[in-house]
Protein backbone atom coordinates (compact mmCIF):
# COMPACT_ATOMS: atom_id res chain seq x y z
CA UNK A 1 0.00 0.00 0.00
CA UNK A 2 2.58 2.64 0.68
CA UNK A 3 4.68 1.61 -2.20
CA UNK A 4 1.23 2.38 -4.48
CA UNK A 5 0.88 5.58 -2.16
CA UNK A 6 4.49 6.77 -3.49
CA UNK A 7 4.01 6.22 -7.35
CA UNK A 8 0.82 7.97 -7.04
CA UNK A 9 2.30 11.20 -5.32
CA UNK A 10 4.91 10.74 -7.36
CA UNK A 11 2.92 10.46 -10.63
CA UNK A 12 0.59 13.30 -9.49
CA UNK A 13 4.03 15.62 -9.13
CA UNK A 14 4.77 14.58 -13.07
CA UNK A 15 1.72 15.42 -13.99
CA UNK A 16 1.79 19.09 -12.50
CA UNK A 17 5.43 20.16 -13.26
CA UNK A 18 4.15 18.37 -16.65
CA UNK A 19 1.38 20.74 -16.81
CA UNK A 20 3.30 23.62 -16.05
CA UNK A 21 5.46 23.37 -18.66
CA UNK A 22 2.44 23.33 -21.08
CA UNK A 23 1.95 27.12 -21.05
CA UNK A 24 5.53 28.68 -21.18
CA UNK A 25 7.09 28.06 -24.90
CA UNK A 26 10.52 30.28 -26.75
CA UNK A 27 9.68 32.52 -29.55
CA UNK A 28 10.25 30.64 -32.36
CA UNK A 29 13.11 31.03 -34.46
CA UNK A 30 13.16 33.92 -37.00
CA UNK A 31 10.98 33.84 -40.14
CA UNK A 32 8.55 30.47 -38.30
CA UNK A 33 5.69 31.12 -36.75
CA UNK A 34 5.40 27.35 -34.79
CA UNK A 35 5.81 26.78 -31.31
CA UNK A 36 5.21 23.57 -29.36
CA UNK A 37 4.87 19.87 -30.08
CA UNK A 38 2.88 17.32 -30.09
CA UNK A 39 1.96 14.56 -27.57
CA UNK A 40 0.13 11.61 -26.52
CA UNK A 41 -0.79 10.76 -23.04
CA UNK A 42 -2.29 7.34 -22.12
CA UNK A 43 -5.73 8.16 -19.89
CA UNK A 44 -5.93 6.88 -15.90
CA UNK A 45 -8.53 4.33 -15.42
CA UNK A 46 -11.78 6.02 -15.71
CA UNK A 47 -10.34 8.77 -16.32
CA UNK A 48 -12.69 11.19 -18.42
CA UNK A 49 -11.67 13.70 -20.68
CA UNK A 50 -12.97 16.77 -18.40
CA UNK A 51 -10.55 14.70 -15.85
CA UNK A 52 -7.86 14.89 -18.03
CA UNK A 53 -8.23 18.78 -18.98
CA UNK A 54 -7.50 19.76 -15.88
CA UNK A 55 -5.10 17.11 -15.38
CA UNK A 56 -3.20 18.52 -17.43
CA UNK A 57 -4.19 21.72 -17.67
CA UNK A 58 -5.69 22.17 -20.66
CA UNK A 59 -8.85 23.00 -22.78
CA UNK A 60 -11.75 20.94 -22.77
CA UNK A 61 -13.07 21.25 -26.29
CA UNK A 62 -9.13 21.63 -27.53
CA UNK A 63 -8.67 17.87 -26.50
CA UNK A 64 -12.21 16.88 -27.80
CA UNK A 65 -11.18 18.59 -31.66
CA UNK A 66 -7.88 16.34 -32.09
CA UNK A 67 -9.44 12.89 -30.48
CA UNK A 68 -12.36 12.54 -32.89
CA UNK A 69 -14.71 9.75 -32.03
CA UNK A 70 -13.27 9.16 -28.47
CA UNK A 71 -15.93 8.72 -25.81
CA UNK A 72 -15.58 11.62 -23.58
CA UNK A 73 -17.25 10.12 -20.73
CA UNK A 74 -14.92 6.82 -20.41
CA UNK A 75 -11.82 7.26 -22.52
CA UNK A 76 -10.03 4.22 -23.66
CA UNK A 77 -6.94 3.37 -21.78
CA UNK A 78 -5.71 1.32 -24.87
CA UNK A 79 -6.22 4.19 -27.02
CA UNK A 80 -3.23 7.56 -26.73
CA UNK A 81 -5.24 10.70 -26.35
CA UNK A 82 -3.12 13.62 -28.37
CA UNK A 83 -2.15 16.69 -26.62
CA UNK A 84 -2.33 19.36 -29.04
CA UNK A 85 0.45 21.22 -27.18
CA UNK A 86 1.87 22.81 -31.11
CA UNK A 87 0.30 26.03 -32.25
CA UNK A 88 0.74 28.72 -34.97
CA UNK A 89 0.81 31.78 -33.47
CA UNK A 90 -2.21 34.28 -34.67
CA UNK A 91 -0.93 36.89 -37.36
CA UNK A 92 -0.60 40.64 -36.64
CA UNK A 93 2.11 42.40 -34.01
CA UNK A 94 3.04 40.06 -31.55
CA UNK A 95 3.14 41.64 -28.39
CA UNK A 96 1.41 42.06 -25.28
CA UNK A 97 -2.03 39.39 -24.80
CA UNK A 98 -4.03 37.94 -27.51
CA UNK A 99 -6.97 35.80 -27.11
CA UNK A 100 -7.90 33.94 -30.06
CA UNK A 101 -11.67 33.38 -29.51
CA UNK A 102 -12.35 30.15 -31.88
CA UNK A 103 -9.39 28.48 -30.56
CA UNK A 104 -9.93 29.43 -26.89
CA UNK A 105 -6.64 30.41 -26.59
CA UNK A 106 -4.91 33.46 -25.05
CA UNK A 107 -1.04 33.98 -25.53
CA UNK A 108 1.06 36.43 -23.70
CA UNK A 109 4.09 37.65 -25.55
CA UNK A 110 6.40 38.77 -22.93
CA UNK A 111 7.87 41.86 -23.38
CA UNK A 112 11.62 42.22 -24.15
CA UNK A 113 12.03 38.86 -23.55
CA UNK A 114 11.62 35.49 -26.03
CA UNK A 115 9.05 34.09 -24.17
CA UNK A 116 5.62 33.43 -24.68
CA UNK A 117 2.55 31.98 -22.45
CA UNK A 118 0.03 30.21 -23.59
CA UNK A 119 -3.30 29.55 -21.61
CA UNK A 120 -6.44 27.35 -22.65
CA UNK A 121 -9.57 29.73 -21.73
CA UNK A 122 -13.18 29.68 -21.54
CA UNK A 123 -14.66 32.20 -23.47
CA UNK A 124 -18.05 34.18 -24.13
CA UNK A 125 -21.09 32.20 -25.33
CA UNK A 126 -23.02 32.79 -28.00
CA UNK A 127 -25.88 34.97 -26.58
CA UNK A 128 -22.89 36.69 -24.65
CA UNK A 129 -19.93 37.18 -27.14
CA UNK A 130 -16.86 38.30 -26.22
CA UNK A 131 -16.16 41.66 -28.12
CA UNK A 132 -13.35 42.13 -30.87
CA UNK A 133 -11.18 44.33 -30.95
CA UNK A 134 -7.90 45.63 -28.78
CA UNK A 135 -8.38 47.45 -25.03
CA UNK A 136 -5.53 47.77 -22.17
CA UNK A 137 -5.73 46.75 -18.61
CA UNK A 138 -6.50 49.07 -16.49
CA UNK A 139 -6.31 48.09 -12.93
CA UNK A 140 -4.91 44.40 -10.94
CA UNK A 141 -7.00 42.94 -8.48
CA UNK A 142 -6.50 40.47 -6.03
CA UNK A 143 -9.73 38.48 -4.26
CA UNK A 144 -11.92 40.67 -5.79
CA UNK A 145 -15.94 40.97 -4.88
CA UNK A 146 -18.42 40.24 -7.58
CA UNK A 147 -21.38 42.47 -8.38
CA UNK A 148 -23.65 40.08 -10.86
CA UNK A 149 -25.06 42.99 -13.39
CA UNK A 150 -29.50 42.48 -13.16
CA UNK A 151 -28.58 40.94 -16.81
CA UNK A 152 -27.13 38.03 -15.25
CA UNK A 153 -29.18 37.87 -11.86
CA UNK A 154 -32.37 37.76 -14.35
CA UNK A 155 -31.21 34.75 -16.11
CA UNK A 156 -29.96 32.97 -13.09
CA UNK A 157 -33.37 33.23 -11.85
CA UNK A 158 -34.82 32.23 -15.44
CA UNK A 159 -32.75 28.95 -15.44
CA UNK A 160 -34.26 28.20 -11.98
CA UNK A 161 -30.84 28.69 -10.94
CA UNK A 162 -32.33 30.17 -7.34
CA UNK A 163 -31.32 34.48 -6.24
CA UNK A 164 -27.76 36.02 -7.05
CA UNK A 165 -26.82 38.30 -4.26
CA UNK A 166 -26.25 41.69 -5.74
CA UNK A 167 -22.50 41.25 -4.22
CA UNK A 168 -20.71 37.51 -4.02
CA UNK A 169 -17.49 38.37 -1.61
CA UNK A 170 -14.51 36.74 -2.42
CA UNK A 171 -14.02 32.86 -1.68
CA UNK A 172 -14.55 29.98 -2.85
CA UNK A 173 -18.25 30.89 -3.99
CA UNK A 174 -16.70 33.59 -6.40
CA UNK A 175 -16.98 32.67 -9.78
CA UNK A 176 -14.15 35.25 -10.64
CA UNK A 177 -11.47 33.27 -8.24
CA UNK A 178 -8.58 35.20 -6.85
CA UNK A 179 -7.35 37.56 -9.35
CA UNK A 180 -9.05 40.11 -11.67
CA UNK A 181 -7.52 41.68 -14.68
CA UNK A 182 -9.57 45.03 -15.53
CA UNK A 183 -10.19 46.50 -19.15
CA UNK A 184 -10.54 49.16 -20.45
CA UNK A 185 -13.62 47.63 -22.30
CA UNK A 186 -16.09 48.25 -19.48
CA UNK A 187 -17.37 45.47 -17.78
CA UNK A 188 -15.11 42.79 -19.26
CA UNK A 189 -12.27 41.08 -17.40
CA UNK A 190 -9.32 38.04 -17.74
CA UNK A 191 -10.45 36.11 -14.19
CA UNK A 192 -9.79 32.99 -12.45
CA UNK A 193 -13.01 30.66 -11.63
CA UNK A 194 -14.20 28.28 -9.00
CA UNK A 195 -15.27 26.27 -11.73
CA UNK A 196 -12.43 24.68 -13.37
CA UNK A 197 -14.52 22.27 -15.79
CA UNK A 198 -15.58 25.56 -17.95
CA UNK A 199 -12.19 26.14 -19.01
CA UNK A 200 -11.49 25.35 -23.05
CA UNK A 201 -15.60 26.13 -23.69
CA UNK A 202 -17.84 28.98 -24.74
CA UNK A 203 -19.41 29.06 -20.80
CA UNK A 204 -18.66 32.98 -20.18
CA UNK A 205 -20.92 36.24 -20.11
CA UNK A 206 -18.29 37.44 -22.55
CA UNK A 207 -14.97 37.50 -20.11
CA UNK A 208 -12.06 35.38 -20.26
CA UNK A 209 -12.05 32.75 -17.68
CA UNK A 210 -8.32 31.03 -16.58
CA UNK A 211 -7.20 28.24 -14.50
CA UNK A 212 -6.95 29.67 -11.38
CA UNK A 213 -3.00 28.51 -11.62
CA UNK A 214 -2.80 30.27 -14.84
CA UNK A 215 -4.46 33.62 -14.20
CA UNK A 216 -2.51 34.11 -10.79
CA UNK A 217 0.97 33.63 -12.82
CA UNK A 218 -0.37 36.11 -15.11
CA UNK A 219 -1.33 38.62 -12.70
CA UNK A 220 2.51 38.51 -11.32
CA UNK A 221 3.97 39.01 -15.17
CA UNK A 222 1.59 41.47 -16.46
CA UNK A 223 1.74 45.12 -16.11
CA UNK A 224 -1.21 47.44 -16.00
CA UNK A 225 -1.90 49.40 -19.72
CA UNK A 226 -0.88 46.14 -21.68
CA UNK A 227 -2.90 45.88 -24.82
CA UNK A 228 -5.25 42.90 -24.48
CA UNK A 229 -6.66 42.46 -28.59
CA UNK A 230 -9.31 39.89 -29.15
CA UNK A 231 -9.19 38.10 -32.12
CA UNK A 232 -11.72 35.87 -34.73
CA UNK A 233 -9.18 33.87 -36.69
CA UNK A 234 -10.38 30.14 -37.15
CA UNK A 235 -7.33 29.65 -39.62
CA UNK A 236 -4.50 29.95 -38.93
CA UNK A 237 -0.98 29.40 -42.01
CA UNK A 238 2.70 29.57 -41.00
CA UNK A 239 5.83 28.70 -41.28
CA UNK A 240 8.22 25.34 -39.68
CA UNK A 241 10.99 25.97 -41.22
CA UNK A 242 10.79 25.14 -45.01
CA UNK A 243 7.13 23.95 -44.22
CA UNK A 244 4.30 25.41 -44.87
CA UNK A 245 1.37 24.77 -41.99
CA UNK A 246 -2.60 25.07 -41.65
CA UNK A 247 -4.35 25.26 -38.01
CA UNK A 248 -7.99 24.71 -38.64
CA UNK A 249 -10.63 25.21 -35.63
CA UNK A 250 -14.30 25.74 -35.90
CA UNK A 251 -15.63 28.60 -36.89
CA UNK A 252 -18.25 30.51 -34.25
CA UNK A 253 -21.76 29.56 -34.15
CA UNK A 254 -22.81 33.20 -34.54
CA UNK A 255 -20.70 33.59 -37.82
CA UNK A 256 -22.54 30.89 -39.57
CA UNK A 257 -19.92 29.26 -41.84
CA UNK A 258 -20.46 26.38 -43.40
CA UNK A 259 -17.66 23.80 -44.43
CA UNK A 260 -18.03 25.27 -48.11
CA UNK A 261 -17.55 29.04 -46.41
CA UNK A 262 -14.37 27.99 -44.30
CA UNK A 263 -12.81 26.52 -47.53
CA UNK A 264 -13.81 30.05 -49.52
CA UNK A 265 -11.91 31.69 -46.97
CA UNK A 266 -8.92 29.77 -46.25
CA UNK A 267 -8.02 29.95 -49.92
CA UNK A 268 -8.85 33.46 -49.85
CA UNK A 269 -6.66 33.95 -47.19
CA UNK A 270 -3.81 31.61 -48.56
CA UNK A 271 -3.74 33.57 -51.47
CA UNK A 272 -3.10 36.75 -49.44
CA UNK A 273 -0.80 35.04 -46.81
CA UNK A 274 1.22 33.36 -50.35
CA UNK A 275 1.64 36.96 -51.93
CA UNK A 276 3.88 37.99 -48.58
CA UNK A 277 5.81 33.92 -49.09
CA UNK A 278 6.17 33.66 -52.87
CA UNK A 279 7.75 30.59 -54.23
CA UNK A 280 5.55 28.44 -51.93
CA UNK A 281 3.88 24.98 -53.26
CA UNK A 282 0.63 24.15 -51.67
CA UNK A 283 -0.99 20.81 -51.33
CA UNK A 284 -4.76 22.72 -51.94
CA UNK A 285 -6.39 18.97 -51.23
CA UNK A 286 -4.49 19.13 -48.01
CA UNK A 287 -6.18 22.19 -47.15
CA UNK A 288 -9.78 20.91 -47.91
CA UNK A 289 -9.00 18.04 -45.72
CA UNK A 290 -7.73 20.52 -42.79
CA UNK A 291 -10.77 22.79 -42.97
CA UNK A 292 -13.32 19.48 -43.20
CA UNK A 293 -11.26 18.16 -39.91
CA UNK A 294 -11.02 21.57 -37.59
CA UNK A 295 -8.96 19.08 -35.42
CA UNK A 296 -7.06 22.43 -34.38
CA UNK A 297 -3.51 20.29 -34.93
CA UNK A 298 -1.30 21.83 -37.24
CA UNK A 299 -0.84 20.14 -40.50
CA UNK A 300 1.93 20.78 -43.12
CA UNK A 301 0.13 21.74 -46.59
CA UNK A 302 2.99 22.88 -48.69
CA UNK A 303 7.04 23.82 -48.64
CA UNK A 304 8.67 26.89 -49.71
CA UNK A 305 10.68 25.72 -53.35
CA UNK A 306 14.01 24.08 -53.27
CA UNK A 307 15.87 22.43 -55.97
CA UNK A 308 14.95 19.66 -53.64
CA UNK A 309 11.25 19.86 -53.85
CA UNK A 310 11.22 21.00 -57.28
CA UNK A 311 12.92 17.41 -58.79
CA UNK A 312 10.19 15.80 -56.66
CA UNK A 313 7.51 18.03 -57.83
CA UNK A 314 7.82 16.41 -61.38
CA UNK A 315 6.93 13.41 -60.37
CA UNK A 316 4.18 11.37 -61.93
CA UNK A 317 2.10 11.80 -59.08
CA UNK A 318 2.08 15.98 -59.03
CA UNK A 319 -0.68 18.18 -60.57
CA UNK A 320 -1.21 21.85 -61.51
CA UNK A 321 -3.93 23.57 -59.05
CA UNK A 322 -6.55 26.02 -60.43
CA UNK A 323 -4.46 28.94 -59.14
CA UNK A 324 -2.00 28.00 -61.31
CA UNK A 325 0.91 27.82 -58.08
CA UNK A 326 3.72 25.16 -59.00
CA UNK A 327 2.60 21.89 -59.09
CA UNK A 328 3.06 19.49 -55.99
CA UNK A 329 3.29 16.20 -54.93
CA UNK A 330 -0.15 14.46 -53.42
CA UNK A 331 0.96 13.23 -50.23
CA UNK A 332 -1.26 11.32 -47.63
CA UNK A 333 -2.41 12.93 -44.99
CA UNK A 334 -0.67 12.13 -41.68
CA UNK A 335 -3.63 11.38 -39.06
CA UNK A 336 -1.92 11.92 -35.80
CA UNK A 337 -4.12 10.61 -33.37
CA UNK A 338 -4.43 7.00 -35.71
CA UNK A 339 -1.62 5.80 -34.03
CA UNK A 340 -0.37 2.29 -32.02
CA UNK A 341 -1.55 1.82 -28.39
CA UNK A 342 1.51 -0.28 -27.69
CA UNK A 343 5.20 -0.25 -29.47
CA UNK A 344 8.16 -2.09 -28.81
CA UNK A 345 10.56 0.52 -29.05
CA UNK A 346 9.81 1.71 -25.01
CA UNK A 347 12.46 3.56 -22.99
CA UNK A 348 12.69 2.39 -19.82
CA UNK A 349 13.10 4.75 -16.97
CA UNK A 350 16.43 4.50 -14.86
CA UNK A 351 14.84 4.77 -11.52
CA UNK A 352 11.07 3.65 -12.74
CA UNK A 353 10.19 1.77 -15.13
CA UNK A 354 7.45 2.00 -17.80
CA UNK A 355 4.80 -0.41 -16.14
CA UNK A 356 4.92 1.40 -12.77
CA UNK A 357 4.49 4.96 -14.40
CA UNK A 358 0.78 6.05 -13.53
CA UNK A 359 1.40 8.74 -16.41
CA UNK A 360 2.80 7.21 -19.79
CA UNK A 361 3.37 9.57 -22.56
CA UNK A 362 3.60 9.05 -26.07
CA UNK A 363 5.90 11.32 -28.08
CA UNK A 364 5.85 10.78 -32.22
CA UNK A 365 8.84 12.35 -33.66
CA UNK A 366 7.68 13.96 -36.83
CA UNK A 367 10.87 14.45 -39.78
CA UNK A 368 10.04 17.69 -41.55
CA UNK A 369 13.06 16.56 -43.75
CA UNK A 370 13.77 15.10 -46.39
CA UNK A 371 9.51 13.61 -46.51
CA UNK A 372 7.14 15.94 -44.20
CA UNK A 373 4.67 13.02 -43.73
CA UNK A 374 7.59 10.73 -42.97
CA UNK A 375 6.83 9.68 -39.20
CA UNK A 376 8.84 7.54 -37.01
CA UNK A 377 7.31 5.01 -34.97
CA UNK A 378 5.76 6.58 -31.70
CA UNK A 379 8.02 5.66 -28.30
CA UNK A 380 6.77 5.10 -25.34
CA UNK A 381 8.20 7.48 -22.63
CA UNK A 382 8.28 7.70 -18.64
CA UNK A 383 7.28 11.38 -17.40
CA UNK A 384 10.60 11.13 -15.52
CA UNK A 385 12.21 10.80 -19.40
CA UNK A 386 9.82 13.39 -20.88
CA UNK A 387 11.44 16.80 -22.52
CA UNK A 388 9.41 20.13 -22.74
CA UNK A 389 9.96 23.87 -24.44
CA UNK A 390 12.32 26.12 -22.71
CA UNK A 391 10.09 26.89 -20.70
CA UNK A 392 -18.36 49.44 -13.98
CA UNK A 393 -19.75 45.66 -13.07
CA UNK A 394 -18.03 42.98 -14.27
CA UNK A 395 -19.19 39.68 -15.79
CA UNK A 396 -18.06 36.76 -15.96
Amino acid sequence: MKIKQILLSASLLISAVYAQKNIEYKMPAPGDDVIGEIRYVTPNKHESLADLTIRFEMGYEELKWANPGINPWLLNEQRPILLPLQFILPEGKRSGIVSNIPEMRTYYFLKDSDTVYVYPVGVGRMDWKTPLGSWSITRKQENPAWYPPASIRREHEEMGRGTLPGVVPAGPDNPLGTRVLRLSLPSYLLHGTNEQTGIGMRVTHGCMRFYPQHIEQLYDIVPTNTVVTFLNEPIKFGFLGNDLLIEVHPPLDEDNLSVADLKAKALSQLEQYLEEHPNTSVNYDLVNLAVEQQSGVPIIVGQKSSPFNSQRMQSTNSYQNSNNHAPIELYSTPQPYDIPATTTNSVPSSSQSTQNSDIQVITKEVRLTPDPFEVTVPISVPDDQVTFPEPSYPRR
